[in-house]
């Protein structure tokens, strides 16, 4: 659990968000590297399906969960108050840099691209999740 608990009765499956934390880095590397811009779309849709109708409805957590089951992982849960709210950061910067791209600042795009790989690779591979640190202080001001 993490330290700032319990903060919603809820748990979720913490190495399937590290799983899924590589999946979109991989995808935020891709879409950073290639001319392939529509990549992060893919990002937002999976962020906006997470943050509507939770992550069980998301489509690939799904078949991540697939996948686990499949070869018997088993599940590490974790309190799910600050990976929501990290799926909520996850679809706002999905929907800044779609913004940028549209309005043409690639500067921009790039820059909030950057901290989103440096926040997904740090959960990928180190389970180190940014937003869950700074949770506590959101959530003292009111942001759940």
């Amino acid at each position: 659990m993490e330290k700032y608990c319990p903060i919603v009765s809820e748990t979720v499956d913490s190495k399937l968000i590290r799983v899924n934390a590589f999946l979109i880095l991989v995808t935020l590397v891709f879409f950073f590297l290639s001319p392939y811009k529509w990549t992060i779309y893919i990002v937002a849709i999976d962020f906006l399906i997470r943050v509507l109708f939770g992550m069980r409805n998301s489509p690939v957590c799904k078949a991540i969960q697939y996948s686990f089951n499949i070869v018997k992982i088993e599940p590490y849960k974790v309190n799910a108050g600050p990976k929501k709210i990290a799926s909520r950061f996850g679809l706002t910067f999905s929907l800044l840099i779609i913004a940028f791209q549209i309005l043409n600042l690639q500067i921009a795009s790039e820059i909030v691209t950057i901290i989103f790989i440096i926040a997904t690779g740090l959960e990928a591979f180190v389970n180190f999740c940014l937003v869950c640190k700074i949770y506590p202080y959101l959530n003292k001001i009111g942001i759940k």
